[in-house]
């Protein structure tokens, strides 16, 4: 019985378990487990900080070379099928076009004629060029286009000068006396005259003095606002009279107190 008595011991008594409080990153990682297939998605947007490292750099420098070069290949084989719509070969098309380039600068008093060839610009003015003379043929007869047409002629093309432009440019391009008091002008002369009114990208012409910005003909960031007003565009709104008004007034007054200080 002695050997029994000390054999049987007391049973311990258990103790309570203290359970660790769970973070809240502990609670998004759950509750990712219990979706199961959006966790690719949860790990996409958690925003871990990428380490960038040479080998990444190089490689988005050599895809990007290799899209630049396609996009300048495809872009030079463009040019190359367009050319051969204004000349016999490209390099004609580019002496073409340097030539233009240099006497619309002279015209508008630009002394640094040094042509950089751009593809781009130099495809921008192919584009101009050949829509002119579309829009030329439709209104041609057999010995060119009246004098008086040439107002219709720029509206076709997109642009809107007034007469008197036109008639400044025309003493401009014609210089010989037989064309200057002519009433046909050809259609060299006529898109001659459109290049010198509205010079091509090449010619980096910032402030053009034959094109000002006037009330009734308002041009925005070079682009002629009255070509909206003729089609009636749906941008235009109705003008408050009260702030016309004043911007009117303040315009008269500025203009006088200039003339003022002036004499």
């Amino acid at each position: 019985m002695k050997k029994e008595q000390q054999s049987v011991k007391p049973e311990s008594k258990p103790q309570p378990s203290v359970k660790p409080i769970p973070s809240k990153s502990d609670k998004f990682g759950n509750k990712v487990k219990r979706i199961g297939p959006h966790i690719e998605i949860f790990q996409v947007f958690r925003g871990r900080k990428k380490l960038i490292t040479k080998n990444i750099v190089k490689m988005i420098t050599v895809i990007q070379a290799l899209i630049r070069g396609w996009l300048e290949r495809r872009r030079f084989q463009r040019i190359m099928t367009k050319a051969l719509y204004h000349g016999p070969d490209l390099r004609a098309v580019i002496n073409k076009y340097c030539r233009l380039i240099y006497r619309v600068k002279y015209r508008l008093g630009l002394w640094r004629t040094r042509q950089i060839i751009n593809l781009a610009e130099l495809e921008e003015w192919m584009d101009r060029k050949k829509f002119y003379e579309t829009m030329f043929a439709k209104r041609e007869d057999w010995r060119g286009l009246g004098r008086s047409e040439l107002l219709k002629f720029f509206n076709n093309c997109g642009h809107f000068p007034t007469q008197q432009q036109i008639d400044e440019v025309w003493d401009l391009v014609h210089r010989e006396d037989r064309e200057k008091y002519s009433e046909i002008t050809k259609k060299s002369n006529a898109i001659e005259m459109l290049f010198t009114l509205y010079p091509p990208q090449g010619a980096h012409v910032r402030n053009n003095n034959w094109l000002r910005s006037t009330w009734l003909r308002p041009i925005v960031n070079g682009e002629e606002g009255y070509k909206y007003i003729v089609s009636g565009h749906p941008v235009l709104k109705r003008a408050n009279i009260r702030i016309v008004g004043k911007l009117v007034a303040r315009s008269m007054r500025e203009r006088k107190m200039r003339q003022h200080y002036l004499s």
